[in-house]
């Protein structure tokens, strides 16, 4: 278990979860963007709690081992949460569109770069 501190609160939560938390807190930080992500977090009574969390550049964390339960408890009462995907997500086209949105796409750029007619 960890004990994640951040900004003047803490939570704690599974390994894998922080691992995975912190690997993801670099891409959103390298995305200069901010996403909220969704953790089960480890509650003063024992139980487990959803809590959501606001993820950008400046999120920095101080993470450090707890005593907690055992590794297949916690596997099991924390498990990895998806992460939303981070960045412009890019789709190929395969069908006769594909040279007219490409052609489109190109002109765009062009009127962004020329000051869109300024």
């Amino acid at each position: 278990m960890k004990r994640i501190t951040f900004s003047s609160w803490s939570i704690v939560t599974g390994d894998a979860i922080t691992a995975a938390l912190l690997e993801y807190t670099t891409t959103v930080a390298d995305a200069e963007t901010s996403v909220t992500v969704n953790l089960p977090v480890l509650e003063e009574d024992g139980q487990t709690s959803e809590h959501t969390l606001l993820l950008g550049p400046a999120s920095q964390f101080d993470v450090f081992d707890v005593d907690g339960i055992g590794e297949e408890e916690e596997a099991r009462r924390f498990p990895l949460p998806v992460f939303p995907q981070i960045g412009i997500n890019g789709l190929v086209e395969s069908n006769g569109d594909a040279g007219r949105t490409a052609n489109d796409f190109d002109q765009m750029m062009s009127e962004i770069d020329n000051g869109l007619g300024q």
